[in-house]
């Protein structure tokens, strides 16, 4: 009977101590982690190397200076946020190093490069990721980004525009020096 009264007393410690060894832990992020490097490359829209040049918001914005283009388009010059708002912290964002160069591999989110603690986005270490450029040579960045809204067509027309006001008022002054040589 005592046997039976301690087991009586034990058990639900027992059960409680189990309940808590066997839960699962706290999250820390509310987003899926990044598999494995060379599989998060081949499935991002982006993936380039470059150095962070200047930093923002705490840290959670960075101008880059892009270095080598692995995947997609992206120009010379870009800025990658740590978060969805950067002025505006939550507990998945990534905070940058000034100086520092990453293994970029962000999402493309409204056409804003945007990374978090979820992303495979890495400090660059050459030993162990040289292996993982890409077979062709990496691409140059572009020179700049695209023109987009809607002010872009009439943008792209700029140049042309200017030049065609730049001959035709010179053919109106020359249309006028002739003309006033003609009447003396």
């Amino acid at each position: 009977m005592d046997v039976a009264r301690g087991l009586a007393r034990i058990l639900p410690v027992i059960a409680v101590a189990a309940a808590l060894l066997l839960a699962p832990g706290p999250a820390l992020a509310d987003c899926q982690m990044a598999g494995p490097l060379d599989q998060a490359i081949a499935q991002a829209e982006v993936a380039f190397v470059g150095r962070v040049s200047e930093i923002d918001a705490g840290g959670r914005s960075a101008a880059v200076e892009v270095l080598e283009v692995w995947k997609g388009d992206v120009a010379s010059r870009i800025v990658v946020d740590g978060g969805l708002d950067p002025a505006n912290p939550a507990e998945d964002d990534r905070t940058f190093q000034l100086g520092v160069t990453y293994l970029f591999v962000p999402n493309v989110v409204e056409g804003h490069l945007v990374d978090g603690i979820c992303t495979a986005t890495a400090p660059w270490d050459e030993a162990s990721m040289a292996g993982l450029r890409p077979a062709e040579p990496p691409a140059r960045p572009s020179p700049a980004p695209a023109a987009t809204g809607p002010l872009a067509e009439l943008a792209d027309l700029a140049g042309p525009l200017f030049l065609a006001l730049i001959v035709g008022g010179a053919a109106f002054a020359v249309a006028i020096v002739v003309g006033r040589r003609r009447d003396t």
